[in-house]
């Protein structure tokens, strides 16, 4: 038998092959299925003309002319799904459907009425249409290839078209009597090529290229000998020992392929690919730290460390998800620094891919924007945010990490040495790395939790103690003051006694009013919400204000938004919190940056809340004090916390807490000497929120709740502005975190302001 009958059976099989493999993969796009269709017809092809060799079959040979016909059709459709349509239409691509079409029917006629396509001119006429067609498909390449912008892509179309303008040449050459007989195996190099490019949605360079084919055929080599030492030896008259040994060769290759497939591919990978090779042993020994760490802030430099290490990256950050899951925040990064924050809402498109894919590459929505140039409007501005978002990050590959379903962060990598730095195998080890981050950032919360619970206990438990030993003295001193008051005492008293005896009883009132809050962050919640308007609360608040006795001049505006939805609180709580972030913003403003400002504004936010769409009563406290420094940010919130002289550092931490407790967040924005504002959501409740929008749908909003939502109309101030002096000379900026910005009981109660006792004088 010579060989060409040889040639086309092996490239029948291996070409079904290669197609069934990527046929088979998950997930399946149209450009597998097109490939698998052009590879399956070159198989058929080969197949039977292998058969119409081997037996000088006539039928067989008009079989293998009938499946050639749709080879071009084939090989352009395929083309067109693996570029993009940005490259255009295939060329001629209605005259090989038309062409086929007509050689079709000439060989229906041949096969029933008269035998043409033995004929020398069917012949000629019918290789020509075969091999121009395919050439065609070739020229498709070479026109992106002329296209493409890119230097590096432009260098691997090069690698495409050369080899599939060699492939047809080869092909055609074994059409010529006793010409060449390699062209099958150009074949099936070409669409192994092809179908490594299709699987790892990037096209291969030579080297990586030779890389596969030496583990390819290593596995090859290995497999064959052990067929042959178990098969060869058996002679042809004991099919049944013939038939066992090639079964036990079987199941030796099975159990054996996956262990041996993995030291093969690393041996080579070490001996061809020692850079790839060393990222994949960098990342493992990163991986194995990592379940050792528990601490996010140990955790984010460990891992941009190993990375830049790695020399595989330029560019590397990590975003960690808002407690609310409104946005994402800059955790750190290695290269330029991108943007701090991503909202949720704005780059939904972005955050929501990532969620459900795990993995953004910058290569892969470039490509699906250009294989989806016949979609909506909507799909492509979605991809294009997409691509700015990346953009915006200094990434060109973004992995997600997520746990129940909701996205706690992304690893952003990029090398800005390649625009196609890593394949996909690269982009697995990464995702593994990412995979490690979630765990570890799950892990931190119920540490957290668990460290907050057994602080609580103790701080409870602290808290009885105290004020158990506190109100006894206490006790004792308000009812011997109450005793000396005159008409209670037995002895004449002097009038001016009378002022200091009240005095006395008021400052009793007032260390047992921080006893009561002291106690207030132990114990459960206990308050009473209803339906109010926050704004009411706001105004109430702007009374008690003008009380504080300070020198300089500090104005006070307001900026609230109109129509808003009624929010379900207590209105008492509210007070406290909105008075304790309103006093402590004016006592940031120091001597130095007088004449100072606060702003108190209101407006709406829609965000997302446990990965479902809400709405937020919004309110911001915005002074030009000082600013926080970054280092104490992070501590605002822990109780006793407190730069303060004479501070308790409970401000904050009970403001938080009785905002939690209404289903709300407090957020902190600030950078040293610009100030700080800090912002206060409150939650609305769907039927409160559904009603508001039926209102302003009738009446018309006077203010769209968009996001980012745009600035509020500016309504007269409510109250007007009040000038207040600044806080005697304070000498840096003071966390919100105590209890000096709550109102005495008596300010409470009665609405008037704290007495002034730096007045009086001894008699």
């Amino acid at each position: 038998m010579s060989i060409q009958p040889v040639s086309a059976l092996v490239a029948a099989i291996v070409s079904f092959a290669i197609g069934g493999s990527v046929l088979l993969r998950e997930p399946r796009r149209r450009a597998h299925v097109l490939f698998a269709t052009f590879t399956f017809n070159i198989a058929l092809w080969s197949a039977l003309s292998f058969v119409a060799k081997r037996f000088d079959s006539p039928m067989f040979t008009w079989a293998s002319l009938l499946a050639a016909v749709s080879l071009p059709a084939t090989a352009q459709r395929f083309f067109q799904a693996f570029l993009g349509d940005e490259a255009g239409p295939p060329p001629l691509s209605r005259s090989t459907v038309f062409g086929a079409a007509i050689f079709y029917g000439i060989l229906c006629f041949s096969r029933f009425i008269e035998p043409v396509h033995t004929t020398l001119w069917f012949g000629a006429a019918f290789t020509a249409y075969v091999f121009a067609g395919l050439y065609l498909s070739v020229f498709y390449l070479y026109r992106r290839y002329r296209a493409t912008p890119s230097r590096v892509e432009k260098t691997r179309l090069l690698y495409l078209v050369v080899g599939g303008f060699a492939t047809v040449t080869a092909s055609l050459a074994e059409t010529i009597p006793r010409g060449p007989s390699f062209g099958s195996v150009f074949i099936i190099v070409y669409l192994y090529f092809l179908s490594q490019n299709l699987i790892r949605y990037r096209l291969l360079d030579l080297n990586e290229l030779l890389g596969r084919m030496v583990v390819l055929g290593t596995l090859v080599f290995i497999l064959t000998f052990i067929y042959g030492v178990l098969v060869r030896w058996v002679g042809p008259d004991e099919q049944g020992l013939f038939f066992f040994n090639t079964l036990l060769a079987s199941a030796t290759i099975v159990i054996l392929i996956e262990p041996l497939r993995t030291r093969v591919e690393g041996g080579i990978s070490r001996w061809m690919f020692q850079e790839k090779f060393e990222l994949s042993r960098r990342i493992e020994m990163l991986r194995a730290e990592l379940a050792n760490v528990i601490d996010m802030r140990v955790l984010v430099p460990r891992v941009l460390g190993a990375l830049e290490d790695s020399r595989r990256i330029t560019h590397a950050s990590i975003y960690l998800a808002d407690p609310d899951g409104s946005g994402y925040e800059l955790a750190g990064q290695v290269g330029p620094r991108p943007e701090a924050r991503f909202d949720a809402i704005t780059h939904r498109a972005f955050f929501e891919r990532l969620r459900r894919a795990g993995v953004i590459s910058l290569e892969g929505i470039e490509r699906e924007v250009a294989a989806r140039r016949t979609v909506s409007t909507e799909e492509q501005e979605s991809l294009q945010l997409i691509l700015r978002t990346l953009e915006q990050m200094n990434g060109s590959v973004a992995l997600g990490f997520s746990s129940e379903d909701q996205l706690l962060g992304a690893l952003v990598i990029r090398d800005d040495r390649l625009r196609e730095a890593y394949s996909s195998d690269e982009i697995e080890l990464f995702r593994g790395v990412a995979n490690s981050i979630g765990i570890t950032l799950q892990n931190s919360q119920v540490y957290e939790r668990m460290k907050e619970r057994d602080r609580l206990a103790a701080l409870g438990q602290m808290a009885a103690g105290l004020a158990h030993e506190i109100r006894n003295p206490l006790g004792s001193i308000k009812g011997a003051a109450q005793f000396l008051q005159p008409g209670q005492a037995t002895d004449g008293t002097k009038e001016s006694t009378r002022e200091f005896l009240d005095i006395i009883i008021e400052e009793v009132n007032r260390l047992n009013k921080i006893v009561s809050q002291f106690l207030d962050y132990a114990r459960p919640y206990r308050g009473e919400q209803r339906p109010l308007e926050v704004s009411e609360v706001l105004k109430k608040t702007l009374s008690l204000l003008p009380a504080a006795q300070l020198e300089g001049a500090i104005e006070i505006s307001t900026n609230f938004a109109e129509r808003m939805p009624p929010v379900r609180a207590d209105a008492e709580q509210l007070l406290q919190v909105f008075l304790n972030l309103s006093l402590n913003a004016i006592q940031a403003i120091t001597p130095g940056n007088v004449p100072g400002k606060l702003v108190i504004s209101t407006g709406l936010r829609r965000a997302t809340r446990r990965g479902a769409a809400a709405a937020f009563f919004e309110a911001r406290f915005r002074d030009s004090g000082v600013g926080i420094p970054p280092g104490d940010l992070k501590n605002l919130f822990i109780p006793f916390f407190t730069t303060k002289d004479k501070g308790t550092g409970l401000g904050l931490p009970i403001s938080q807490r009785i905002i939690e407790n209404h289903g709300g967040t407090i957020e902190v924005r600030s950078q040293p000497g610009e100030g700080a504002t800090f912002t206060v959501l409150l939650p609305i409740e769907a039927d409160a929120y559904a009603a508001y929008l039926d209102v302003t749908r009738v009446d018309g909003p006077r203010r769209t709740p968009t996001l980012p939502p745009p600035p509020p109309p500016s309504p007269p101030p409510l109250p007007p502005p009040v000038r207040l002096p600044p806080p005697p000379r304070p000498t840096r900026r003071t966390p919100p975190g105590t209890l000096e910005g709550f109102p005495s009981s008596a300010a409470k109660d009665s609405g008037r302001p704290p007495r002034e006792k730096s007045k009086l004088q001894p008699p």
